[in-house]
């Protein structure tokens, strides 16, 4: 005789990927509707941590989106996306936010000779209108917000009382092999000398500044609070530094713990609510090449700062339910300046990124899409060849170094592993990659540049919006 199966709860697999095709369906409804109320509107962080490239690959992206309506083959994921006759695009300025400075960027680069952008150490922004010509009367406007990525850093600070992010930001300035641990003792015991006085804490800040600009300067990015790293203005007079728990109690860190409390207040807080918190998508930057150039120390603490970084995402599923969460549905990780090393290595570039969050918290975002990862040059400034070394042939690139300009070079960088080595496995020598100047871009000034996948990480970033 038959009988019934009981019944059993779904597992908490099976919830998440039901609420994740609810998510999902709810998202083309919301897509659709504002669609049909012309409202095809998406704001866009773009955001990296110093030396990752955020003025190149804002002003390679927008320049792109600008003109590659009419060379399709530039973009053809883009074309694609956007209808077979193409799109055109319109740069207008965003009223909420100072300029960012496209056209002075765009003019350096196709200089004769070409320069890198300056890097831009503030929040700004523009806005685009692209048309699609098989469609009149259907355009998508991209609101693009650049600003630095220490101030994301920053964000850390709203979910850790002073005592907590004292010690986290004092231990990663003293952990084993960071460099400026002289400079960090020598901070620690000008704080401990001045614990009697409150009066004492504007010096201290302002030194360990210094401190911060240091640490920077020697490759280390995890380090807040970020006003102190990339200034705002009038930030600085309330800014905190940490002090250690020994300290507590005393007058000198009631003072810093109050600092503390109103950066978080005035500076940090509207930033979240009047920048972060309106955002729908973000582009994070990572210069993974250059930290393990810079050494095993240094490596783990840019990953722990993209780890940081990621952290302040929230990642919704349902686009009607976030009104007291942020509104990011998809973050985009790139590994930039892929253009350092071969071909053959962007795999492992990108695999050395992305696998620190495999199996993690962010498993569910990763599954579900809402977290992707891959390489990028926004601006290539090399070419892949062949040469010949411990008489074998090697695959290699060739462009002109930065330092000394203007001398053309075909190198074999160092092969990227797929995961942080072992200490004990970390080359004798370092991972070496060479810097390297822009190349002639004169014939761009309206064209796409040259790149590493740009165009697939716009289809990455918007390719469902746009379709």
């Amino acid at each position: 005789m038959g009988g019934v199966e009981a019944l059993r709860p779904p597992t908490l697999d099976e919830l998440r990927r039901a609420a994740s095709w609810l998510g999902g369906k709810a998202g083309e409804a919301w897509r659709a509707g504002n669609a049909a109320l012309g409202r095809n509107h998406l704001r866009i962080g773009i955001t990296g941590l110093s030396g990752a490239g955020k003025s190149v690959f804002t002003t390679a992206l927008v320049h792109a989106l600008h003109h590659g309506g009419a060379h399709p083959g530039a973009m053809p994921l883009l074309s694609g996306a956007l209808g077979p006759r193409g799109w055109t695009a319109t740069v207008e300025r965003l009223e909420d936010l100072p300029p960012f400075p496209l056209a002075r960027h765009v003019e350096g680069l196709t200089a004769e000779p070409p320069r890198w952008p300056e890097p831009t150490r503030a929040l700004c922004g523009l806005r685009l209108r692209l048309a699609r010509r098989h469609r009149p009367g259907d355009e998508v406007v991209l609101d693009i917000v650049d600003y630095p990525g220490e101030w994301l850093l920053d964000l850390e600070l709203l979910q850790l009382d002073y005592a907590a992010w004292s010690a986290a930001a004092l231990a990663r300035l003293g952990a084993e092999g960071a460099p400026c641990r002289e400079a960090v003792d020598a901070w620690l015991a000008r704080a401990r000398d001045a614990a009697p006085d409150a009066r004492a804490a504007p010096g201290l800040v302002e030194a360990h500044g210094e401190l911060l600009a240091a640490c920077a300067a020697a490759g280390l990015r995890h380090l807040q609070p970020g006003r102190l790293v990339v200034p705002q203005a009038g930030a600085a007079e309330f800014a905190p530094a940490p002090l250690p728990a020994g300290m507590a109690g005393g007058a000198l860190h009631a003072a810093m713990a109050a600092r503390y409390a109103r950066y978080r207040e005035e500076v940090v807080e509207p930033f979240y609510r009047a920048h972060f918190a309106r955002l729908d998508r973000q582009v994070v930057l990572f210069d993974a090449i250059g930290a393990l150039a810079a050494g095993e120390a240094v490596f783990a603490d840019a990953a722990g700062a993209l780890e940081a970084a990621l952290a302040s995402f929230r990642y919704r599923r349902v686009p009607l339910l976030d009104r007291l969460r942020t509104r990011i549905d998809r973050v985009l990780v790139l590994a930039t300046k892929a253009d350092h090393v071969t071909t053959t290595q962007y795999l492992n570039l990108r695999q050395l990124v992305a696998g620190r969050f495999a199996g993690t918290r962010w498993a569910g975002a990763i599954d579900e899409e809402m977290l992707r990862f891959d390489v990028v040059a926004a601006v290539r400034a090399t070419q892949d060849g062949w040469m010949r070394r411990d008489d074998a042939q090697r695959a290699a690139i060739c462009g002109k170094l930065k330092h000394p300009g203007d001398v053309a070079r075909m190198l074999v960088p160092s092969d990227v592993p797929p995961e942080p080595p072992a200490r004990e496995a970390w080359p004798a020598g370092g991972f070496v990659y060479a810097e390297f100047a822009p190349p002639d871009l004169s014939g761009h000034a309206a064209r796409p540049f040259p790149n590493v996948n740009l165009d697939k990480a716009l289809d990455l970033l918007l390719g469902d919006w746009l379709r």
